[in-house]
């Protein structure tokens, strides 16, 4: 591996790397700094603030690299964020960073190495590993890179194939292609994204772990709101059955009662979430009847029950 962590940026980049942030002041500065230490030197890094109110602002402005772009708007959403900075990108590549991960030292280069000799391939992830908000490395929460190829039906729905937004490097014209993140996504924005290349192109792994993503109070299940994450699955949902609609049906709804059963089991595990979840996990089973077997004994025997009753009284109701 090279050392060259100094190189100016060319015209013309090999990699443009994209970081929105908003209010992640206690983070960014790492972020940031994991970047610019990288072996590989030729990139740009793009860093658009979404309107942060705290000390952002401030600290990115310190950072000294002809390397660092930093573009400050009003607040219009990570999706907007990052469509912004990929229509000023000038690099081959294409990779991104959320403002409160970072890379390992060596992310581009390995990745930039398996692009050069895997021409045929529009995208790539990798492995990754999972630290707590003071960068403890959390033992048992690795996301492995293994799918590859063809993988449309492995990540179309999260499961199970989750590709990490940190991991990804891509090339530019596959953006030009398939289009940049949906901006009425909350959630599910990434994944949407590699749905759409991914049913295109061929998509590589490394498993080597390239990035560490950071757990803490703000990304935590705990403090989302249950509501719009509901909202969000119905939003994708639908989308994929939109602009899918010429893959097999059976797939598709069997994928969509997988996302409704592992965010319903999930929220389950939120106590003040229960009604939501179970309303989750009956989508689950209106989309595919014959896992709701599956489904309850993975919920537990007393929502099979309820899982049976609310099906049975929906039945009745629709032939009524």
């Amino acid at each position: 591996m090279s050392d060259d962590i100094s190189q100016p940026t060319k015209a013309n980049p090999a990699i443009s790397i994209i970081i929105p942030t908003y209010n992640r002041s206690a983070f960014i500065g790492e972020a940031i700094d994991s970047v610019l230490q990288q072996t590989f030197g030729d990139f740009e890094l793009i860093v658009i603030d979404d309107g942060s109110t705290d000390e952002t602002g401030e600290i990115v402005g310190h950072f000294e690299d002809n390397r660092l772009i930093f573009i400050q708007q009003e607040n219009a959403g990570r999706s907007a964020a990052r469509n912004r900075a990929i229509a000023m990108a000038r690099g081959k590549y294409i990779a991104f960073l959320d403002s409160d991960d970072t890379y390992l030292r060596d992310k581009l280069e390995r990745q930039v190495d398996f692009m050069e000799r895997h021409p045929g391939m529009g995208m790539m992830y990798t492995s990754a590993k999972c630290i707590d908000a003071d960068g403890n490395i959390l033992k048992n929460h690795i996301y492995v890179a293994a799918a590859s190829g063809q993988i449309y039906r492995q990540v179309a729905f999260f499961r199970p194939v989750t590709i990490t937004l940190p991991t990804v490097m891509l090339r530019r014209e596959v953006l030009d292609t398939v289009g940049g993140f949906d901006e009425k996504m909350e959630r599910f924005e990434d994944t949407d994204l590699w749905r759409r290349i991914s049913k295109r192109y061929e998509v590589g792994a490394l498993a080597y772990p390239t990035c560490l993503l950071r757990t803490h109070d703000d990304n935590t299940l705990r403090t989302q709101n249950p509501v719009k994450i509901a909202n969000a699955i119905e939003y994708y949902v639908d989308k994929i059955f939109r602009e899918d609609a010429d893959m097999d049906s059976d797939f598709l709804r069997e994928g969509a009662s997988r996302l409704y059963e592992y965010y319903g089991l999930a929220f389950m595990t939120v106590p003040a979430w229960r009604r939501q979840g179970l309303a989750l996990l009956r989508k689950s089973v209106e989309f595919s009847p014959k896992r709701v077997g599956a489904i309850a004994v993975t919920a537990g025997i007393a929502t099979l029950r309820t899982l049976k009753n609310a099906l049975s009284k929906q039945f009745r109701t629709k032939t009524a």
